[in-house]
């Protein structure tokens, strides 16, 4: 496809992939790993609007259409508030699976407006990112969920209290949390994984929820990987979930079996995550979660991996 007009450089920008819910912390706790992830190359064009030019790496899956692929759809909401004349033309190469709880779609958003930003010399905030790039995940999954695209624009461990007004707070790191991560080979679509979640949730459960919530937090702020793993627990979201996931059940019980910290599914899964205190024990949790769902008949793929940082420019050409 050809440019629309006089084109500036090409600017390039890489999104990681990232984890979400964990345990308690539905729809507002979400962190940034490290791992293949999402790449977008923009450019300013004279003509005005977006224009997606092609897409690598999705097997042909994804919409070329702009009003439904959310890196398109992100980049429009930004033309919209804040260059309202300009236009960008986008190209985008998937590093990581759809439909993988590894916030794929957030991903394309977040690297999309960074490259975008850059193409434009915007001067944009990141909770201002964050709240474009939520635009994108209103058209992926029928809601702007920000727990994906919060820690992927941001980077580390992020909590999201507040929607309105959108408020985003890092939580600290400990210096010793490993993550095995394994994505077996079956896809659960995130629309899907809402469907099935409970309209009503009792009273007793939301207390306990909400102390595991406060205690994983302190977990984080004092960096005891104990009490992380005491906090990592999922009685509302996860037990309905599990059944979308072959072999996830005996998976989570062989990983805990095997001292993992904790061990819980990744947003919509199917990827599951269980942490470590080393990259050694990491290393052998991987190796049981990666036996538990093959034996189930769904084998994929899955690595050691620590929290990252958030989506940004990169010099290295995609082609």
């Amino acid at each position: 496809m050809g440019t629309h007009g006089a084109a500036g450089p090409w600017r390039e920008a890489f999104a990681p992939p990232t984890l979400s819910n964990i345990g308690p912390g539905f729809d507002c706790l979400g962190i940034a790993v490290e791992g293949p992830g999402d790449r977008v190359r923009a450019r300013r064009v004279e003509t005005p609007g977006v224009r997606l030019l092609s897409i690598e790496g999705d097997g042909g899956k994804l919409s070329r259409d702009t009003d439904k692929n959310t890196a398109a759809v992100a980049v429009a909401a930004l033309l919209q508030r804040y260059a309202p004349r300009a236009g960008v033309e986008l190209e985008l190469h998937k590093g990581l699976p759809l439909g993988s709880g590894l916030g794929s779609s957030g991903a394309s958003a977040c690297a999309a407006l960074i490259a975008a930003k850059a193409a434009l010399g915007l001067d944009i905030g990141s909770h201002q990112l964050v709240d474009l790039a939520r635009e994108g995940e209103r058209v992926a999954c029928g809601s702007a969920h920000p727990d994906n695209v919060t820690p992927g624009i941001i980077g580390g461990i992020v909590m999201i209290p507040t929607l309105e007004p959108l408020r985003c707070i890092s939580l600290p790191v400990p210096k010793d949390l490993w993550f095995a991560l394994y994505t077996p080979g079956c896809e659960v679509s995130t629309k899907h994984a809402r469907e099935v979640l409970p309209a009503r949730v009792r009273l007793d459960e939301t207390v306990r929820h909400a102390a595991r919530l406060g205690l994983l937090v302190h977990a984080l702020h004092v960096g005891d990987l104990a009490l992380l793993g005491e906090a990592i627990v999922d009685d509302i979201v996860e037990p309905v979930r599990a059944g979308l996931i072959p072999g996830y059940p005996d998976a989570k019980a062989a990983a805990v079996e095997a001292g993992a910290i904790a061990c819980s599914i990744s947003g919509a899964g199917p990827t599951t995550f269980a942490i470590a205190a080393s990259e050694a024990r990491a290393a052998v949790l991987l190796e049981i979660l990666e036996e538990s769902f093959t034996n189930a008949g769904v084998p994929g793929q899955g690595r050691v991996s620590r929290v990252s940082e958030g989506a940004r420019l990169v010099s290295r050409p995609l082609h």
